[in-house]
């Protein structure tokens, strides 16, 4: 009987239709659409932000403002709602920009989920609390803390991919999961290559300021002094584009402030590549203890990458670790299931 009943709650689930939206953040909607998709549910995207990464989504607009015009709010309304069953929103968006669809999905007993993934709920001072080379996009924080504390008036759950971001949500919210952000691993093969002749140092800031950048490069231009090697900044590029750069490295740098990695870390980890990040000593005790970032935080770049360019017959082997690491904690389909798990606890 036990069996029959817990078939009969997954079948429910798969009869489900599941809307992710309104903002594609490192491809975490469409993977999870994936992920969904693997498991015999159907999971839709719709995204209202484009950007020059060129992620692909089911639905798109080229203008995030023209669901609060009136054709498009009532079809919203009357053929978009009424076809998806869950509702999972994305970096404190909702499918009005003035997030009044939250009232509607209320009323007629939508399940809702909040998908918070940074900058949109990092404050300064959580933020330094743990963490002394802390910072955060805007300087005015208040926008987003309004914005957080209507939508956790409405909506009564929410995911985060870390205890990093837990901190900041775990007061607003009934109630806050955990959910790692995912790859599919079919994607990041590790490609085995020919060596390169000079060392190749790859950073790719979506936004410099949080990344530091600037120690980064005052490093590099520092160590270029010193060392025979190539470094390549990247920018701008769509991400595939991005990805094939990626592949040829031999170490990846990414963010210098944040103190927790992001799916770039993540991605550049899939890949087998060796991966220097700040991690924070609030974030060690809370990631696995086999995690094979290599830290460095905006104080001791230099001498870390020097370390590095020192000791560079390590690197195969710490990218070997990174890709396992990925593969137990990124797994597209390991933290599907999580998800599911999730939906049926909210239905």
């Amino acid at each position: 009987m036990r069996n029959s009943n817990r078939n009969s709650r997954k079948a429910s689930l798969q009869n489900k239709n599941v809307l992710l939206g309104t903002m594609e953040i490192a491809n975490q909607m469409s993977s999870i659409a994936k992920g969904l998709h693997a498991k015999g549910i159907n999971g839709r995207t719709l995204n209202y932000y484009q950007s020059y990464l060129n992620y692909v989504d089911d639905f798109q607009l080229n203008d995030f403002k023209l669901p609060n015009t009136t054709p498009l709010r009532k079809k919203i309304i009357e053929s978009l709602i009424p076809n998806f069953d869950i509702f999972h929103f994305h970096f404190s968006t909702t499918l009005f920009p003035d997030l009044t669809d939250v009232e509607i999905l209320n009323h007629l007993n939508k399940p809702m989920l909040m998908h918070h993934w940074g900058s949109e709920v990092r404050d300064l001072e959580t933020a330094k609390a743990v963490n002394p080379y802390a910072k955060i996009k805007v300087n005015d924080f208040s926008p987003f803390k309004k914005k957080l504390e209507y939508l956790s008036t409405k909506i009564k759950y929410c995911i985060v991919p870390d205890h990093e971001l837990l901190r900041y949500t775990k007061n607003y919210y009934e109630k806050t999961f955990i959910v790692p952000s995912m790859v599919d691993l079919e994607q990041y093969k590790p490609i085995i290559k020919e060596k390169n002749k000079k060392p190749l140092v790859v950073h790719a800031p979506t936004n410099a300021y949080i990344k530091g950048s600037s120690f980064v490069i005052e490093a590099i231009d520092k160590l270029k002094l010193e060392y025979d090697f190539d470094f390549q900044l990247v920018t701008g590029l769509s991400h595939e584009q991005a990805k094939a750069i990626y592949q040829k490295a031999d170490l990846i740098i990414d963010q210098l402030h944040i103190g927790s990695y992001g799916l770039f870390a993540i991605e550049s980890m899939a890949m087998a590549k060796p991966v220097i990040c700040y991690i924070s000593d609030y974030m060690k005790k809370n990631y696995h203890p086999d995690l094979p970032i290599i830290s460095a935080n905006p104080s001791n770049i230099y001498h870390v990458i020097k370390n590095t360019l020192n000791n560079l017959d390590a690197l195969p082997q710490i990218g070997l670790k990174s890709r396992a690491y990925v593969e137990k904690n990124h797994d597209i389909l390991k933290n599907t299931d999580r998800i599911t798990q999730i939906y049926k606890s909210i239905l």
